[in-house]
């Protein structure tokens, strides 16, 4: 081993102490113990994940070396710590939720022991120093996420993980082929700004192919259109903690996977006016007009946030596919935003179902008589969804839609047209579950009056996430700051 050793605890410190409450008995008996132990794990994760962001830039460590260019290695730029940040925070605010979700799961242990267990998983995939650490942590992703779909152990359930499993296969074998074609045009399969192509590979057609299967393998954890199957199979199944981070964390590591392949790998000069890039922008565009379109016909609740996370990933992925300065900076602030929206709005989700048992939305009439803290937190989050001011979703739709009319080509007009056209339709599916819930028309006779609203530990988490998305519209500089500091050798 070479390098900076503390680069080991974020990763071992969560899965030795998910392995430990899988495997001890005192857990299974003792639900007190196993929330205080997976408290402690949790708040320690965070302090040395948040250590490592703030601390260790620039540094690495070499677990593996196989050859002079293959070698499992650890290491920390910028793009890492913010990624590091992001997921220390959400993570930790989903884990405390969870503590009263799961008050009354019949095995919480098993539930916490891989909860804790994938975060150590995504802090490798994070601190990856090259692709083939990225991809070796890649293919572990699904594997231990398994157990969180197959909870509830039901038919729908066991169906969803066998979906989601074939698409994250062949997401992984493409991603690693890909990584197997790259090496022979990159001149190094580490993470340099800009990339790393040898002069004269970016005219080589094969490599726009190996781009595009690529950019492919990486979306399965993304959701984007045609392998978008996984995500809206397994969201619905799943308890909301595991929803909230599916749609919050975990789909952003296929948007890692895209950023360090494009942007520091093969770069972005190689595939700018390409029919690559032409491709990656049609199929995420079409994805962002498919999911709302599907979402606004379900009634099943996550079902409808599911297909809605599929559309407004493929916000993000459309801004990186622009390969323009301010398609970029849109793209990474509606991947913060998105993430504070969608896990609130599934913790809202949580809450009605944990309390209520409801599940469809067309059972929600009254609600907000019952619920009106978990429902006005709701609504605030929907409107930021949507993208009204002055929220982080109209700020990060802004500049998305400013990167697309910096296109010479169709996308400069097809782009903001289906943004827009989005944004009608995320309020045709969103706006109407607030209306129904507190305005149920006077013909609607309420069966049930008694406050349902939830405890401290499962309001908290979402009272913090509105006011930092709501705050980050309002004051978004320091951030855009930041990202402008990213684009520094990227474009």
């Amino acid at each position: 081993m070479e390098g900076t050793l503390f680069l080991l605890v974020p990763v071992l410190l969560p899965l030795l102490s998910g392995l430990a409450v899988g495997l001890s008995p005192v857990f299974r008996r003792r639900k007190l113990l196993l929330q205080l132990w997976t408290a402690c794990a949790l708040l320690l994760s965070l302090a040395s994940m948040l250590h490592a962001a703030l601390s260790l830039s620039g540094s690495s460590l070499i677990l593996f070396q196989l050859t002079e260019r293959i070698q499992i290695q650890l290491s920390m730029d910028s793009l890492c710590c913010f990624f590091l940040t992001l997921v220390a925070v959400l993570w930790s605010l989903v884990g405390f939720y969870s503590f009263e979700y799961m008050d009354h799961d019949e095995k919480p242990h098993r539930f916490h022991a891989v909860f804790l267990a994938s975060l150590g998983i995504l802090s490798g995939l994070i601190m990856s120093g090259n692709l083939v650490t990225l991809c070796l942590f890649y293919a572990l992703l699904p594997i231990i996420k398994l157990p969180m779909v197959l909870h509830t152990r039901s038919r729908e359930s066991t169906t969803a993980a066998v979906r989601l499993l074939a698409y994250s296969a062949f997401g992984t074998i493409a991603a690693l082929s890909g990584v197997l074609l790259l090496n022979q045009y990159c001149a190094t399969l580490s993470f340099i700004p800009g990339g790393t192509l040898l002069p004269g590979a970016e005219k080589q057609e094969a490599l726009s192919w190996i781009a595009l299967l690529m950019i492919l393998g990486f979306s399965t954890r993304a959701g984007m259109f045609p392998l978008h199957g996984g995500l809206t199979a397994a969201h619905p199944v799943t308890p909301a903690p595991v929803s909230a981070v599916l749609s919050g964390v975990v789909t952003k590591m296929g948007v890692l996977g895209i950023l360090r392949t494009v942007f520091y790998c093969i770069g972005a000069d190689a595939l700018r006016g390409s029919w690559v890039q032409n491709v990656w922008m049609s199929f995420s565009l079409l994805t962002v007009l498919m999911g709302s379109s599907l979402a606004l016909r379900e009634d099943v609740f996550k079902r409808r946030l599911a297909y809605s996370s599929v559309s407004q990933i493929s916000y993000i992925l459309f801004g990186l596919s622009t390969l323009t300065p301010a398609g970029f900076r849109g793209a990474m602030l509606h991947l913060v935003f998105h993430a504070a929206f969608k896990i609130t709005i599934y913790m809202a989700v949580g809450a009605i179902i944990h309390k209520t048992g409801l599940t469809r939305v067309s059972e929600l009439k009254g609600l907000g008589k019952r619920m009106p803290r978990v429902m006005v937190l709701f609504t605030m989050v929907s409107l930021g969804l949507i993208g009204i001011p002055p929220s982080g979703g109209f700020v990060s739709k802004w500049h998305l839609a400013a990167g697309a009319l910096e296109l010479s080509s169709v996308f400069s007009i097809l782009g903001p047209a289906v943004l827009l056209i989005s944004a009608i339709l995320t309020a045709a599916y969103l706006l109407p579950v607030s209306v129904r819930a507190f305005f149920p028309g006077s013909g609607e006779p309420d069966s049930d009056l008694s406050s349902a609203e939830p405890g401290p530990l499962m309001l908290l988490p979402k009272l913090f996430l509105t006011v930092f998305a709501l705050l980050g519209g309002m004051f978004p500089d320091r951030l855009i700051v930041f990202f402008d500091s990213l684009l520094s050798g990227l474009l």
